[in-house]
């Protein structure tokens, strides 16, 4: 390899066509035109990062967004893309359908569905935000970036309220997934408005301190939803202690193919923990390659390991953690649309996707920022304004359209950047690429089929380090501008205090929390607003307004039974029953009211699940907090100093 290109960037193409659709019209029937041997230094790429090697290879040149490249070399590095997509992408989906007991309903195959959907989605609105179009006024609809998008992490702790609320109150998971969809389509208005603000705007009233806290609380919410996986499952977690309050035995896991265990057991953490081990192996030799699809990777070897292994029961049978009958059941290929959901509307959310979808827009901000940075692009200036401008238009855009095609709203992912920033490849052409191999994956049915088919314990140990990414994301964003004052400290103390201690203790909110059975009974009979409080028609229940006699002679008892009494020789009166309306509950399993008030139901929802959502609660009281206190100027290495020189002082 000369020097040459050892030290240049490889120059961008001068003509800009079609949206850029022009990057992938390098290919060329010659060895370099196919493979690129002279276009990038495919040796960094593959060779292992070990000690005894002499450190890191030297990076190869960068590949800006309108570099042509070869064949190979782009649907190699769309590859890398999308594998690092892949465990975002199919985690939502994953998680929201198995919420929505869709397992439990006739039709099994509804959780494949939107496994494939939302891979199709990401690949389909992906080429939104990398073909930049041109609109009238001088506005953009794009970025013109590798900014692949998938399904925001920001809306799934509010699906996850809607669909379990729903399903609580008897309805069906597949009409309380449309009322979700339905209320996105309605609410992502908000970020088409958003996109024609200044940044410059949104960043005053979104500093690091707001948007760092929002994304530190989105992962430390979904961080517990991991570890609940990891333990054998979600409704196992959140029903075990109701469940046993209201039959007197706890839930049992049973999504982990033929092995049904309580949640936590040691099988479970075993398997959880194989992905852990490959992810920790795979950054200590990995090569640049296997690092930037590491989560994929470490998810297939954890499958692999439950695939292989089995659980011996008591009776000596011997029960697979994973079983086939998905994949048999599943076709060849599949497409959107091949599954619709009621459409419909859930007031209560309304509000807190109203702030979800701010939150994305800032979040999306960044992430564009990022793009420029890692892509050789100016992060300020109007080229970097135009394309925050046109990301945030694709992300309002995709985001009505992919509830549109039955996906939960879509965003722009950051993983991308680590991947441009590994590979030097920011080229448009690997964006295309990626974007094919995830419209083939989404359609390739069995494909689907197999990641619905990995056990609940495989995937929580890949979404408990997913999920911590995104907390590291918002303390990254938090302390990237450097020292914190006394007042940042302060909003931070005060809205991740409250917002971590909600992700872990859902009912200081709401009694019971997000549990279900005997959850039922606390939630409308405690907390911070009863359900009770909202209830027109309590259930009704018989019973003895007068107990039965028995009359022999002179004497009358209560508690001898009607044949009893007549083998005696006594006269029975049989007992008196009445009716009353029981504003508590009956029984344990909540059956506690009959009618609700809708308009005062709609409030109390829309606060109970403010006030439940991690990342609501905290980054509203981080945005009051910020409008509210007054700036200091005080500087920390001056604090720092008369501090030291006090000390000093007094020695």
């Amino acid at each position: 390899m000369s020097a040459e290109k050892e030290v240049k960037d490889v120059e961008e193409a001068p003509a800009k066509e079609f949206g850029g659709c022009d990057s992938c019209s390098g290919v060329s029937c010659t060895p370099d035109g196919l493979i690129g041997l002279n276009t990038y230094d495919w040796k960094y790429l593959c060779i292992p990062t070990l000690r005894c090697m002499g450190g890191p290879a030297k990076s190869p040149p960068l590949l800006k967004p309108d570099a042509k490249l070869p064949l190979m070399l782009s649907l190699i590095m769309g590859l890398q893309h999308a594998l690092a997509m892949l465990g975002g992408i199919i985690t939502p989906p994953s998680l929201i359908s198995g919420d929505a007991c869709f397992a439990w309903q006739l039709d099994q195959e509804l959780a494949m569905y939107m496994i494939s959907a939302a891979l199709i989605c990401s690949g389909l609105l992906s080429l939104v935000q990398i073909l930049r179009w041109k609109l009238v006024g001088g506005y953009t609809l794009g970025t013109g970036l590798i900014s692949v998008i998938g399904t925001s992490f920001t809306f799934l702790p509010i699906a996850r309220e809607v669909v379990v609320s729903e399903i609580q109150a008897g309805r069906s998971g597949m009409d309380a997934y449309g009322k979700f969809l339905g209320t996105c389509l309605a609410a992502s208005v908000t970020e088409l408005f958003i996109s024609f603000i200044p940044p410059r705007y949104l960043k005053k009233v979104f500093p690091p301190v707001v948007s760092g806290t929002c994304v530190c609380l989105i992962g430390a919410g979904l961080s517990v939803a991991g570890l609940k996986y990891w333990g054998g499952g979600v409704f196992c977690a959140e029903n075990d202690m109701s469940r046993a309050a209201a039959f007197g035995s706890p839930q049992i896991c049973t999504g982990n193919g033929d092995v049904a265990l309580p949640y936590g057991d040691v099988h479970y953490f075993g398997l959880g923990m194989s992905v852990m081990i490959f992810l920790v192996f795979i950054q200590a030799v990995g090569s640049p390659f296997m690092k930037n699809c590491s989560v994929a990777l470490a998810l297939f070897f954890g499958f692999f390991v439950a695939g292989v292994s089995s659980y011996t029961a008591e009776d000596g049978s011997s029960l697979p953690y994973v079983n086939s009958d998905k994949i048999d059941q599943a076709g060849v290929f599949t497409f959107l649309w091949t599954t619709t959901f009621n459409i419909g509307f859930y007031p209560p959310a309304f509000i807190p996707l109203l702030l979800g979808f701010v939150i994305t827009a800032v979040e999306t901000v960044g992430d564009i920022q990022a793009s420029c940075d890692v892509s050789g692009l100016p992060i300020e200036g109007p080229d970097a304004d135009s394309r925050i401008q046109g990301g945030l238009l694709a992300d309002g855009v995709n985001s009505f359209l992919a509830c549109l095609m039955t996906c939960p709203p879509n965003t722009t992912f950051s993983q991308n950047n680590g991947v441009i920033a590994i590979t030097r490849c920011a080229s448009r052409a690997a964006g295309i690429a990626c974007c094919f191999w995830l419209i083939l994956l989404g359609c390739f049915e069995k494909f689907g089929a197999a990641i619905a088919s990995i056990p609940d314990a495989v995937l929580g140990g890949m979404t408990t380090f997913l999920f911590a990414n995104v907390l590291v994301s918002g303390i990254n964003i938090v302390g990237g501008s450097g020292n914190m004052g006394r007042r940042t400290r302060f909003i931070l103390a005060v809205s991740l205090g409250v917002g971590v201690g909600v992700s872990a203790l859902p009912n200081w909110a709401e009694g019971g929390g997000l549990a279900g059975f005997h959850g039922g009974n606390l939630k409308h009979n405690i907390g911070l607003w009863p359900a009770k409080d909202v209830c027109e028609v309590f259930p009704t229940e018989e019973y003895e307004s007068e107990p039965a006699k028995c009359t022999v002679g002179a004497y009358t008892a209560s508690s001898i039974s009607q044949v009893d009494c007549t083998g005696m020789g006594g006269a029975y009166t049989a007992p008196v029953t009445a009716t009353r309306t029981v504003t508590t509950c009956i029984g344990n399993n909540g059956n506690c009211c009959v009618k609700y008030n809708d308009s005062k139901k709609m409030w109390r929802d829309s606060l109970i699940i403010i006030m439940k959502t991690p990342y609501c609660i905290g980054t509203l009281l981080a945005l009051f907090l910020h409008l509210l206190l007054p700036f200091e100027t005080e500087d920390e290495d001056t604090v720092g100093e008369n501090v030291k020189e006090s000390g000093e002082a007094n020695m």
